[in-house]
Order: structure tokens, then C-alpha cells, then sequence
């Protein structure tokens, strides 16, 4: 079967290309994209940064929500018509169709019809990150970096028993967010206010710290507010440059580090399937993160716009 995909064809290029769609092997399903997310990988890969063994035209998205069309032969628990949302890299979401394991899909209700809203796989690596902050009840939490997965992991932190918790960023806009989320206390890395209350904090440091900005100023927090013992979880993917880490800090600080991507959990699909239902309770809400809505066919626009975080952008969907 012939589908239409967006192709990364050369570094800040992208087109619509036809390929070629097999039939489900025996444990996928076929799924009808309606949404297609961008993330900051797929960013990456548009400015040159390839996975490794690949080559231009790249067929990739990892983020998708659709209508399920076939079910392989072993599969069960899928139907034809079930609308789901699915995660993978090899399955090429940014694809109209894609065969995709049942094991990384998740049933969505009937009535779903806000497809952009049902992008499941950044919720489930904040469940991810969640897991490995090891948080005990009145712990105080400092979430460093409000972008789009950093205000996830603020809607997360807002349902655990955090004593407090502190969002911390450079952009007010976003700030706003975390706080209308339920930051209990937005510090602003900009501002001789913000610069104020990083000392204060030096003097009564927290046990958590969260890094999701991905950039070496907010990571060096680590060594300024995490009390002795604390825990440092590096959540952000530091793409495309190397970082600086004051082992010898760490080692008397006593510190412990987790990086807590999708890859450091054994049981990964089993956190992705429980996503949809805390999306259901509201517990995670894109509908105010999700800012740039646009149809596949102006998916160079939607790059664009992504990649250099103009008008207002979080986050990009694409739709079908």
C-alpha cells in the first residue's frame, strides 16, 4: 500500500515522500496516523543530528495517535477501528500509516476525536522520570527547565507528596505555566530576583533536584542547591555537545545521580500502557502545552517553527 510521510531529506529539510506500507507482521498492528508529535529529538535530527547507522531520506517520529485499520495474527485485545496512541521510533510516525508492536500502543476511548491531545509517549517517560526521583513523602523538589516536558514532569510532581516544589527556567511565559500547574514557589534565572533566591536556596537547599532544561548553566545548579546526600535526576537529553561534571563535587557531596531516559527501565511499555488512564483523570493535560497544530502538508512551516522555539512555540503536531 502506498502512504505519504514526512522525510527529513538533508539537514533543515523536510518534504512529504510516498513509501511503501506492508501488512502488520504477526504482533503489530496497522495504525491510521490522525497526529503525528514532534519532540526534541525530532528537532535534533532536523538540524543534522542523525540516529546512528542512518542516512538521509529518514522516515522517523516516535509520537503518534491514530485509528487502528489492521491487527496482526497473534495479536489480541486490538480491533480494527480502536483509536490508540502509539510509540517507536523504527515504526516511522510521522508516516499516514504504520505498523507498530502492540505492546507499544494504548487504547483510547471511542469518543476521542482530540487526537493531538492523546500524545502518550512524553507522559509515560515522565512517569519514567517520576519513578527515579525516588521521592519521599515531604521531600522539596527543584525542577529546573519549563518547556514542554518539563511542565509534564511540574503537572507529575504536583500528585506526589513533595513538601514543595520549585520550577525554575528563564522564560516568564512558561514560569506562568508551571505555577498555574502548582509550582509552590517559580524562580526566574533571569532576573536579580531569580539570581536572589538561588542564594536563599544555597542556604536551605532541597532534596531533589530535576534537571530538565538540557543546557550546562542549569545543570551546574546541581552543585548549588542539592543538599548533602540529595538526589540529581538528569531528565533532559543533552544533545549535540559534551557537559562538564565536577565528579570530584559529586563524590563529597554524596550525591546520587540517575539518568532517567526511557532506557534505564526494564518494564518501559508497561509504564507507557498506564499513561492513558492518568491522562483520563486529568492528571496530565496537554491541551495547554500543545501550542502549534498544523496539517502534514506544511510540516517545513511546523520544523521550522520547532526548531527555533519562535512564536510562542512548545509543542508541534502534525496532523492527518
Amino acid at each position: 500500500m502506498k502512504a505519504t510521510g514526512v522525510f527529513y531529506v538533508a539537514p533543515e529539510q523536510v518534504e512529504l515522500r510516498e513509501f511503501e506500507v506492508g501488512d502488520p507482521d504477526l504482533y503489530q498492528v496497522q495504525i491510521e496516523l490522525k497526529a503525528s508529535a514532534l519532540c526534541a529529538w525530532d528537532q535534533a535530527i532536523y538540524k543534522g543530528i542523525l540516529p546512528d547507522g542512518t542516512t538521509h531520506p529518514l522516515l522517523h517520529g516516535h509520537e503518534g495517535v491514530g485509528i487502528v485499520r489492521k491487527v496482526g495474527e497473534r495479536v489480541t485485545g486490538f480491533k480494527p477501528g480502536d483509536k490508540v496512541t502509539a510509540m517507536g521510533n523504527e515504526a516511522g510516525l510521522f508516516g499516514q500509516f504504520a505498523n507498530v508492536p502492540a505492546t507499544a500502543t494504548s487504547k483510547l476511548r471511542d469518543d476521542v476525536e482530540d487526537y493531538p491531545n492523546w500524545i502518550a509517549e512524553p507522559v509515560a517517560c515522565v512517569l519514567n522520570g517520576i519513578e527515579w526521583c525516588k521521592l519521599m513523602p515531604g521531600d522539596r523538589v527543584a525542577l529546573v527547565g519549563t518547556g514542554f516536558m518539563g511542565l509534564l514532569f511540574m503537572q507529575a510532581l504536583a500528585h506526589t507528596l513533595a513538601l514543595e516544589v520549585i520550577a525554575m527556567d528563564i522564560d516568564a511565559r512558561r514560569l506562568e505555566l508551571a505555577g498555574q500547574f502548582g509550582a509552590d514557589q517559580i524562580i526566574n534565572l533571569a532576573t536579580p530576583e531569580g539570581r536572589q533566591a538561588v542564594e536563599a536556596l544555597k542556604a536551605n537547599p532541597v532534596d531533589v533536584m530535576v534537571e530538565a532544561a538540557g543546557a550546562q548553566p542549569a545543570f551546574d545548579l546541581n552543585y548549588e542547591i542539592l543538599r548533602q546526600a540529595g538526589r540529581l535526576n538528569i531528565f533532559s537529553w543533552h544533545k549535540g555537545s559534551d557537559r562538564r561534571v565536577d565528579l570530584g563535587a559529586w563524590h563529597m557531596m554524596g550525591i546520587e545521580v540517575y539518568n532517567a531516559s526511557p532506557n534505564i527501565s526494564p518494564h518501559f511499555a508497561e509504564i507507557f500502557r498506564r499513561t492513558v488512564p492518568l491522562m483520563e483523570k486529568g492528571v496530565f493535560d496537554l491541551k495547554p502545552l500543545v501550542t502549534h497544530v498544523m496539517p502534514a502538508d506544511q510540516a517545513p512551516e511546523m520544523f521550522e517553527i520547532a526548531a527555533h522555539q519562535s512564536d510562542g512555540y512548545i509543542k508541534g503536531v502534525l496532523t492527518w
